[in-house]
């Protein structure tokens, strides 16, 4: 299958590039990456970002948003990242890259599952290590600090000599820790200003994006969500101006992108992956969602 950065972005592709690993803003590894700045990964944006096509994540990534701003769709969720804010994503995670300032600036910390083998104990780590994990934070100067502190005491580790690393794997458990810490603090304000249609909103994309490959229903899904099939329908258009099988098509459609532009798979063997019937009922929901075929999509 021909894969490349978008499909991926993983961190061997970017480790087997024919460009120096290492420089004073980045270092790179097969299993474990970290980006001091922006400033470091310049010579790699244009290979490994574009505008509009959704890729998944091979390993996760913590990432914290210095300045500027980013619009990203993260697992169909459309969101504004600003200045302090920090984003953990697990591996599996679909985005899709809308905008970006021009001053956007961020670090970013990216690790395989095999390289914390071990270290399971911690309960976030465990849930990000099972491609479980999505979070979004907004920092306040004191948790801002603590996790900069971290970043800046993991980035003189990661250049001793021997490769410390049951330290570094120290340092990122120490990391999640406090993010366990941060998350906490900011779930209970949530908690506390949420609306109900919020809440099943949340809920319902979260089955989305885990059944939507499989089940297209609205029963299917009022039923998890202990709702009838209306007042469902009526609870998400009120959320996101959407109905419920808007959400599931967009799922579908990501998904369908994805193999379209990354894989060889012919247009039959897609449509068997994503549980249609047959290719022309495929093709034919393909276009009335996107307005292009998928033989269209994929030579655009």
């Amino acid at each position: 299958m021909r894969q490349n950065g978008l499909l991926a972005l993983a961190l061997k592709q970017v480790f087997d590039y024919s460009v120096e690993p290492n420089n004073e803003y980045r270092f790179i590894s097969s299993d474990l990456g970290f980006v001091r700045s922006m400033v470091g990964v310049q010579d790699l944006n244009g290979s490994l970002i574009v505008f509009g096509q959704p890729y998944r994540l091979t390993e996760g990534r913590v990432v914290l948003l210095r300045a500027g701003t980013v619009r990203v769709l993260v697992n169909l969720r459309e969101i504004t990242l600003t200045a302090h804010h920090l984003v953990v994503a697990s591996s599996g995670t679909v985005i899709q890259f809308i905008d970006m300032s021009p001053d956007c600036d961020l670090s970013m910390l990216a690790f395989t599952n095999s390289f914390m083998e071990g270290w399971q104990k911690q309960e976030l780590l465990y849930a990000y290590l099972r491609g479980r994990l999505y979070l979004r934070l907004s920092l306040d100067e004191v948790a801002e600090r603590r996790v900069d502190a971290i970043f800046s005491l993991l980035w003189d580790v990661l250049h001793d000599v021997p490769f410390p690393k049951e330290t570094v794997q120290g340092l990122i458990s120490m990391l999640f820790y406090q993010i366990t810490y941060f998350e906490k603090k900011d779930r209970s304000v949530k908690k506390q200003r949420g609306t109900r249609q919020e809440e099943v909103l949340d809920r319902f994309i979260d089955l989305v994006n885990k059944y939507a490959l499989h089940e297209r229903s609205v029963s299917f899904y009022a039923d998890h969500l202990f709702l009838t099939g209306r007042y469902l329908n009526t609870l998400i258009r009120q959320a996101s101006g959407r109905t419920v099988m808007d959400w599931v098509n967009e799922a579908v459609v990501q998904e369908a992108k994805i193999l379209l532009r990354h894989s060889d798979k012919l247009v039959y063997q897609i449509a068997d992956e994503l549980n249609f019937p047959n290719s022309s009922f495929f093709c034919k929901f393909f276009r009335r969602v996107t307005g292009m075929t998928p033989y269209e999509y994929r030579l655009n």
